[in-house]
Order: C-alpha cells, then sequence, then structure tokens
C-alpha cells in the first residue's frame, strides 16, 4: 500500500474519530441541557402559567375583582379574530403554519444579515420559541439559552397544536400597558379582542418589538409608523390587498380605555380589603399565591350605595352652583392650537349618550343664549341657557351667602374646559345636544352592615376612586354633632333616666379654660335656630335634637362617665373631658359611629364590622373564617328605648325625611357648625346604614346643608333599593320594657284626663310611674269641683 493511500487512510480514522468524539460530546451536551427542560411541558406550564391572582368574591359567590401584578385575561383562540392572526404571522412568523418549532431558512438568512452588518440587527426566532422563551426560560446567557430555546420549541411542538401555541403567546405577551391581548385591547380601544378592527389588530402586533417605544399613548407616532409597517407586510405576504391596506393605513388613532362601573363602584371596599390581605399574608402571597377572598360585600348592595352617594353628592353641588371651569385656554392661544394639543385637554371618555366628557367652549352666543363646545377631533355639542339655570345658584364662602348670575356670558367663556353630559344628537345639526356637568368638590362616605353579625355589606369612601384613594368611611375623621346624642341618651337612661324624664331647656353659659385678656372665655351654647322650649321629656330633646337640654344630661352626667360610656359601646376617639362632647365636638371616623350604632339595632350587643368573611389558598385550605362574636354591652330595655326614641326623630323630627323608605325606621341626624360636616345613621331591624358629606379640608357646604338636607336623602337613596327585597319587620319589645298611658305632667294618665293631654310612653319594669290612689282621688276631686260648680250655677 502507497503511503498516500496510508495517510489519507490515517486521515479518514482520524476524522472519523475526532467527528464521533465531537458527536458525542454535542450529543452528551446538547442531552444535559435537555435534562434541565421540563419533561412535561403541559404540567410546568399550569405551574407557571403566571402568579396566580387574588380573586374577590361577594356574599353571594358572585366575583367581583382580583389582586394582580399585571393584568391578565385569558380568551380562547376563537376569539382572536382573522385579522389580528395574519398581522402576527406577517410581523413575526410567516412560514409558522409550516415550520416545526424553528426556521433554519430564516436562521440561514438572519445569520448572513448580520454577518454583513457585523453586528446583530436581525433575530430568527420563530413565534413557538419567543412563546417558549416567555413562559419557561430564565435570563441565561445568549448562546445557552438559545440553545436550550431550540430544543424547547421542539418539544412543544411535539406536545402542542399550532393553535395552541398561539394562544398561549398572545395571552402572555406584553403590550405596553398588559400581559395578553384581551387586556391591552380593554385599555387601549375600550373594547373585547373580538372587536378590533384591521388598524387596531396592526397597531398592537406593531407593538411587540418594543412595547414602551411605541406605546400609542406616549408615542401615537411611533405607533402609527409601526402600525403602517405591519400592514405593509400584510400586504406582501397576500393577507390583505393594497387597497385595505391603504385604508387601514389612512384610519386615524383612536383610543378609548374600558370603562368597568363594577371596578369603579368597588373600588374603596376593595382597596380596604386589600390592605388588610397585604398586612396579614404579605406581598408575595397576595399577588402571586392564588388566594380567594371571600367578602361580606353584597354587591347588589354596593352598586346601590356608590350610586346614591354619588347622585346625593351632586345634587348637593346643583344647589353650590357653578364653581368654573376645570381650566382655561386663552381665547387668543385657542385658535393657535392644534387639535392634538387640543385633545390633550379632553380626556378619552367613548362620545356616546350619557356620558360625561371634557369639551373645550369655542362660542358663547349672547344673543341667542347658546354656547358651542368642541369635543374630541371635529365633533362639536351645544349647550342652551336652558341647561345652564340650575347652575345660576352659587354659593360663595367668603361671604357665607348664595351669588346669582344672569347670563351665559357670566358662566362660560370661550377657552373654558368644561365637563358635559351627553344628551342627544341632532343628526340634522351634526351636534349634541350638552348638559353642563361638575365634579362635586364635596365628598363623603357610605357604609352599610348587618347589625346582627357586623358584615359590611356596602362601603364607599368617596365620589370617584380614580380622582381620590382617600377613604371618607374609614380614614376620615370628623366631628359627628347631633349623630352623637344618641349616645348621651342612652348613658342617661343607663343612669336612672326615662323617656318622660323632664328636662330645662334654657340659656346656659359656662367658663372656659381659654383666657381673653386674663379673663376666662364664656362660652354660651345655643339651639340650632336659637328656640327654647322650656320644659320637655328627655324624648322630645332628641327628637327635636336640642343642644341645651343635652348639656345639662352631660353636665349630670359627668363627662368622664360619658366619654367611658362611649368608648364601650365601640368609639376610640379621644374626647376633650368636658361639656362640648355633648354636641360631638370630637373627630371619628363613619365606621365607627356605624359600629357604635349598630349597639342599638342589635339589642344593646356589639359586634365589630367584617369586611372579609372566608380566605382560602389555591388548593381550597381554609385559611380564615371569621365568625362574628358578639359582646353584651348595654341592655336590651336601654337598646329598644333609644331605639324608640329615635324612631320619633324619624317621625316627627330632624330625620323625617327617612319616612320615604316606607316602613319602620330609626335614626339620627347630625350638623356641625357652618354646616361643615353633614350625617344620617338610621336603621331598619336587619339593615344599618351611616352617611356622611363634608369638604376634605372642613369649609362651609352652605348655610342650610345640614345632615337632614345633605346626608339623609343619599341615605333615603340607597335604603329604597337595598330594603325592596326585605320583609317589612317591626322593632321588637323587650319583656324589661313596659308600656304605659301617661299625662303631659309626668304621672299616670287617669280616666278623666283629655285625651289631648295623655299619651303612650315606654319605661324600664320598675320606673314607670307608680299605680296608686292619687289617680282616683284626682279623678273625684276633679268631679266633686265640677259638681259644685254646677250647683253655684244652679243658685246663680
Amino acid at each position: 500500500m502507497s503511503i498516500f493511500l496510508k495517510t489519507l487512510k490515517l486521515f479518514f480514522y482520524s476524522g472519523l474519530v475526532v467527528s464521533l468524539v465531537t458527536g458525542i460530546a454535542i450529543g452528551s451536551y446538547l442531552w444535559h441541557l435537555s435534562q434541565g427542560l421540563p419533561q412535561n411541558i403541559d404540567i410546568e406550564l399550569d405551574k407557571r402559567n403566571d402568579v396566580l391572582p387574588t380573586v374577590l368574591f361577594d356574599r353571594n359567590g358572585q366575583q367581583i375583582g382580583e389582586l394582580f401584578l399585571q393584568r391578565r385575561v385569558v380568551i380562547p383562540y376563537e376569539a382572536f379574530p382573522t385579522n389580528l392572526i395574519q398581522a402576527l404571522l406577517a410581523s413575526e412568523d410567516s412560514r409558522y403554519f409550516s415550520h416545526f418549532g424553528i426556521d433554519p431558512i430564516r436562521m440561514l438568512k438572519a445569520a448572513i444579515v448580520n454577518f454583513e452588518a457585523r453586528e446583530f440587527v436581525q433575530g430568527a426566532s420563530t413565534l413557538t420559541q419567543q412563546t417558549a422563551r416567555l413562559f419557561l426560560l430564565s435570563h441565561e446567557k445568549k448562546l445557552v439559552r438559545k440553545i436550550r430555546e431550540i430544543l424547547l420549541s421542539l418539544k412543544m411542538e411535539s406536545q402542542f397544536d399550532k393553535q395552541q401555541i398561539i394562544t398561549l403567546y398572545l395571552n402572555k405577551v406584553f403590550f405596553g400597558n398588559a400581559e395578553g391581548v384581551e387586556a391591552s385591547t380593554q385599555g387601549y380601544f375600550g373594547k373585547h379582542t373580538e372587536e378590533l378592527t384591521l388598524a387596531e389588530s396592526a397597531l398592537l402586533v406593531g407593538l411587540l418589538p418594543a412595547p414602551s417605544r411605541y406605546n400609542p399613548n406616549k408615542n401615537p407616532e411611533l405607533a402609527i409608523q409601526r402600525r403602517n409597517q405591519v400592514l405593509s407586510r400584510m400586504a406582501e405576504e397576500r393577507f390583505i390587498s393594497h387597497e385595505e391596506m391603504i385604508e387601514a393605513q389612512a384610519e386615524p388613532l383612536s383610543l378609548s380605555r374600558m370603562s368597568d362601573s363594577t371596578s369603579d363602584a368597588t373600588a374603596h371596599y376593595v382597596e380596604h380589603v386589600r390592605r388588610y390581605l397585604i398586612e396579614k399574608y404579605g406581598y408575595d402571597t397576595l399577588y402571586t399565591g392564588g388566594l380567594r377572598v371571600y367578602l361580606a360585600m353584597d354587591l347588589d348592595y354596593q352598586l346601590y350605595a356608590q350610586e346614591a352617594l354619588r347622585r346625593g353628592l351632586e345634587d348637593l353641588t346643583h344647589r353650590q352652583g357653578y364653581q368654573g371651569p376645570i381650566k382655561s385656554i386663552l381665547p387668543q392661544e385657542y385658535g393657535q392650537l392644534a387639535q392634538s394639543e387640543i385633545a390633550e385637554h379632553m380626556g378619552d371618555a367613548p362620545l356616546s349618550i350619557g356620558t360625561v366628557v371634557r369639551g373645550v367652549v369655542k362660542k358663547v352666543d349672547t344673543e341667542r343664549e347658546i354656547a358651542q363646545i368642541q369635543l374630541r377631533g371635529e365633533q362639536f355639542g351645544s349647550i342652551e341657557w336652558e341647561h345652564l339655570k340650575e347652575w345660576q345658584r352659587t354659593w360663595q364662602s367668603e361671604t357665607q351667602n348664595y351669588g346669582w348670575v344672569q347670563s351665559m356670558s357670566d358662566m362660560l367663556a370661550v377657552g373654558d374646559v368644561i365637563e358635559v353630559e351627553l344628551q342627544d344628537y341632532a343628526s340634522s345639526e351634526g351636534l349634541f345636544r350638552l348638559k353642563l356637568h361638575q365634579v362635586p368638590k364635596v365628598n363623603g362616605g357610605i357604609i352599610a352592615l348587618n347589625p346582627s353579625n357586623g358584615h359590611v355589606y356596602a362601603m364607599s369612601g368617596g365620589y370617584d376612586y380614580t380622582a381620590s384613594e382617600f377613604n371618607r368611611s374609614t380614614q376620615a375623621v370628623r366631628q359627628p354633632g347631633s349623630a352623637f346624642k344618641p349616645i348621651v341618651y342612652a348613658a342617661a337612661l343607663d343612669s336612672g333616666y326615662t323617656l318622660n324624664s323632664r328636662l330645662v331647656d334654657s340659656p346656659r353659659a359656662y367658663k372656659t379654660d381659654n383666657r381673653i385678656f386674663g379673663e376666662r372665655e364664656i362660652w354660651k351654647p345655643k339651639n340650632y335656630g336659637n328656640k327654647l322650649e322650656g320644659s320637655v321629656t328627655l324624648r322630645k330633646a332628641l327628637v327635636k335634637s336640642l343642644n341645651l337640654p343635652t348639656i345639662g344630661l352631660v353636665e349630670d352626667l359627668g363627662p368622664q362617665r360619658l366619654i367611658n360610656y362611649s368608648k364601650k359601646l365601640g368609639i376610640s376617639a379621644s374626647m376633650d373631658k368636658n361639656l362640648t362632647i355633648a354636641l360631638g365636638s370630637f373627630s371619628v371616623t363613619l365606621e365607627e359611629m356605624v359600629e357604635t350604632y349598630g349597639v342599638f339595632a342589635n339589642q344593646g350587643q356589639r359586634v365589630d364590622p367584617i369586611f372579609v368573611t372566608k380566605i382560602e389558598d389555591i388548593h381550597g385550605n381554609i385559611l380564615e373564617e371569621n365568625v362574628n362574636p358578639t359582646e353584651k354591652i348595654i341592655s336590651e330595655e336601654t337598646a329598644f328605648l333609644t331605639t324608640d326614641a329615635m324612631r320619633d326623630v324619624v317621625d316627627h323630627g330632624t330625620g323625617v325625611r327617612a319616612k320615604a323608605i316606607g316602613r319602620p325606621s330609626a335614626g339620627k341626624t347630625g350638623t356641625t357648625n357652618d354646616s361643615k360636616d353633614a350625617w344620617y345613621i338610621g336603621f331598619i331591624p336587619q339593615l344599618l346604614a351611616g352617611v356622611y358629606v363634608g369638604y376634605d379640608n372642613p369649609k362651609s357646604m352652605g348655610g342650610t346643608e345640614t345632615g337632614s338636607r345633605a346626608a339623609a336623602p343619599i341615605w333615603v337613596d340607597f335604603m329604597k333599593n337595598a330594603v325592596a327585597n326585605l320583609a317589612t319587620e317591626q322593632f321588637s319589645q323587650p319583656p324589661g320594657v313596659i308600656t304605659v298611658k301617661v299625662h303631659e305632667s309626668g304621672r299616670r294618665a287617669a280616666p278623666c284626663d283629655q285625651p289631648e293631654q295623655t299619651f303612650y310612653e315606654h319605661y324600664r319594669v320598675g320606673t314607670e310611674p307608680a299605680k296608686d290612689n292619687v289617680i282616683h282621688n284626682l279623678c273625684d276631686s276633679q268631679q266633686r269641683l265640677a259638681v259644685s260648680e254646677a250647683e253655684n250655677k244652679l243658685e246663680l
């Protein structure tokens, strides 16, 4: 054998050995990498198909929300419109349905392009590879990760069909405002994925390479450029015609966030629960642990409460009058602003009948008494003077009086940015007919609960959570005013007073610890309206909400005794040890006041408000279950007597508006000095609700905005809806309370008394007027006197 052949043979076998060794090494390395990959991708996806949100349910099992780090809404493949799939394929992976997880042709082309550019300028990842990366790969070194990505893609293609992989991808990929195409579509366009237009689908797909850079909210021009590039690719791939491409590229960008009225209505309640959960279970468990949280909330009641609060605050705002534009564009600047600049003032609310949107005053015609309002784009509307008249009366806080406007020009000026409600559309004129709308500056809160177990069926902390997360039901501490008086009167009843005890309503004066020029200041409290009743019963003093007799009670009981009594009922607020507490001069939350009234509604038993009834982990194990223990705080008799007096507040006193719910109820109003705070707390046997209204920075709401006028109508509005499906129940009189017919003087009624001088009153057994011969002697003496007078007349 020649030397050449021997050498060739040596090279051949050496090459074979090297190839074999190299192949074994590469194979071993690939095998080693594959061992770190999930063996059953389906199971692994279940584990990693993302951080699991905490799901919230109301008391009837209806889902009312989720707590998450990144919102995702998973939808099936059938919900993806064809144009979305085509846009995705044209932009990201045109041979998706023909390759097996990797695309060798694309990889070769990308390698050539990158080699010629001497840098990485083009990728070759298929949709399958991108899906694998989204769900199952960590951020390793690029080459190692790429190899694992290829191996995993091949494995995914063997376990899933093409539609399943696209479904995984579109439900997970980030679009700049949310994970997943459905949540993103709702966020950008205010609609569902299946409703996407061709241009909208192209815009969403165009975001994928750089979601932040192409975000249409931040960079609308770049977003449109990317959208048009995707549309061009769709035409190149023959998914759409050239004409369809041109039409879609000409479509203007229109963004509109989807409104969720349920989410808006439950926001303050959910935030209150979220704070509790994060404090007890921690951040990671709350947002990734898949907790199932069952709330005491009744979603129907919650919606009633939020709607009632909003309507009541809007009505109050109408009474206060127009308070000026949101902002103003100078008239000389208005004509020079581009449409995009004007649009910045408009917001993104959809232009549909009944919605409230922003507009800019373009023209004020004082002769025709009509104003032209520019809405978004080329849309316009008009407001007539007839629709402005309800805003003519304006409360002037500086003068503590009302001001008036006489014409449209006194209210509106060119360039004013205002809020308007779309009433209807006049197609003949091409205009929306508008009505002026004003976001209330005054705010408030409402809480409703079951007094027997403390379950909070509804709680709203303000007019609009998106404008202010501050919770005026649980966080705002304000003076309760006369809403505190039932506690004073309950303490008196527990100290030997009866509802028929006589109190004196007369002027009072007290020296205070404040000094003026060295002299102690004199406090001279007054009744509302400066009226005096003279001698009154305890019941009447509460019904009329008289300040002076109430102060007399506190003077008799002693401030410290009343403070201790209040804390026992549930008020933890700090109180000054003086007589002013009789008038609710301390600060307290609405939640505490409602809890305190719950003692009266629950026959003297106190229960804490409960927002969360049960929490389960992802496996269904119960982590906590709240069953409220009851604690006897005051006697059943005192609770009933106080409640009965508050029934009279509704029937004959400051709470008379509450009669509108059409069934027996008890309650009390509260108003502080200068009408800075207004309250109404009332209840029926099955349901207790409280309302607070006031400015966040305390100031007068207007001289007539009392608890009866500002707060009670909100309570009535809520309760009318809430009680619709509840049986009418009476407040049950306990065995320890007796009903006695008495004379207005305080003694038992006598048979000979005039009917108009007698009435029935409730007493704790043992405190009623005694049965003795006085009554009979009285009648006998009256009868003898009558006979004597008759005989004298005969003699005359």
